[in-house]
């Protein structure tokens, strides 16, 4: 189960992503510039889901867009936020199981017109967005995280995705809208562990100019759980020199937000829960109905996974003649 700091991390990423134009100005900016100058002027459409296995759900966060170039051909662009401290060795390996899923996903969704003749594969464009205090070393490319020679190369599987170091790039230039560059801020400097007293009152004066809620869920994020808390000091020195007479109106913005997420979390911990056991019970049964058995380590699969795998599985298993066809694409099956 992953900690309460790193499910408040993984929310803020996602609510700050779904701020309206955030998405769309984090990858105007942030996209290699060529790419850019391709898109059209229409605001990427966020496509529903998550495509990061189960496991990893506690370091990394995922947000893929549908967008168009100019001419009209669609484009995918999927944003992966790596929450590691350290770069990941092996990430090129990962995000090539993570594009065959969501390809894959178009393909059975997407891939065919009205009557049945295949539609070209859409562009598909990774970026990884990266906030550990460790440089970024690890080739950008899966080519590049090999050794072989140059001969072979041009006959090896391979793609580039784009970095975006957080830690290599000033606080002024993370971003030109204020409210994206508050967040990467906040990103970049958090969690407390790596934040000098100096940058969260450069941050928190960042912060609020954009109000008092702002204000709050930037030391809520950055500080931790305040609520008797012994870093509730810190957060009040720091807001006596922000807002002096005014502490305890956000420290009691602070404690709402605390009390909210804390029932929000629960409750929909339990809803999902529940709603994943039933999908899971269910699939099971017309996997034992379809195949006879099931073997055990594909029933303890399928009842931890989530229920947008779930619903994966269960559209595969209307065409599926075995059992791998429904769970060979699956990472580490």
């Amino acid at each position: 189960m992953p900690s309460r700091s790193v499910q408040r991390h993984d929310q803020f990423f996602r609510t700050l992503l779904d701020k309206p134009g955030t998405a769309g100005t984090l990858l105007r900016e942030r996209l290699p510039a060529e790419v850019v100058a391709l898109l059209s002027d229409e605001p990427p459409e966020l496509v529903p889901g998550s495509f990061v296995s189960q496991r990893l759900r506690a370091y990394r966060t995922d947000r893929l867009y549908r967008t168009r170039t100019k001419t009209g051909r669609p484009v995918l662009v999927w944003t992966l936020i790596e929450h590691k401290s350290k770069p990941e060795p092996r990430i090129a390996l990962q995000l090539l199981g993570y594009q065959h899923q969501i390809l894959d996903h178009w393909d059975r969704t997407q891939g065919r017109d009205p009557d049945g003749s295949l539609r070209p594969l859409p562009a598909l464009v990774t970026m990884v967005v990266y906030n550990g205090a460790a440089e970024w070393t690890v080739p950008l490319s899966l080519a590049g995280a090999t050794d072989a020679d140059a001969a072979i190369r041009p006959y090896l599987p391979d793609f580039r995705y784009s970095l975006v170091d957080l830690g290599r790039i000033p606080d002024a230039q993370l971003s030109r809208e204020r409210a994206l560059r508050v967040g990467l801020l906040i990103l970049k400097h958090g969690p407390l562990g790596r934040a000098t007293r100096k940058r969260l009152l450069k941050v928190a004066r960042e912060t609020l100019r954009l109000g008092y809620d702002d204000l709050a869920t930037m030391i809520y994020y950055l500080l931790g759980d305040l609520v008797d808390d012994p870093r509730g000091e810190l957060a009040r020195s720091l807001l006596s020199e922000l807002v002096p007479g005014e502490e305890e109106r956000v420290m009691s913005l602070i404690a709402e937000q605390w009390k909210a997420e804390g029932f929000s979390l629960g409750m929909l911990k339990g809803k999902a829960e529940g709603k994943a056991e039933g999908k899971a019970d269910l699939l099971l049964r017309l996997l034992r109905r379809r195949f006879a058995s099931v073997p055990e380590h594909l029933e303890r699969l399928v009842r931890s996974a989530d229920t947008d795998r779930l619903d994966e599985w269960s559209e595969r298993l209307l065409d599926a003649r075995t059992l791998d066809d429904i769970f060979a694409s699956t990472a580490g099956i």
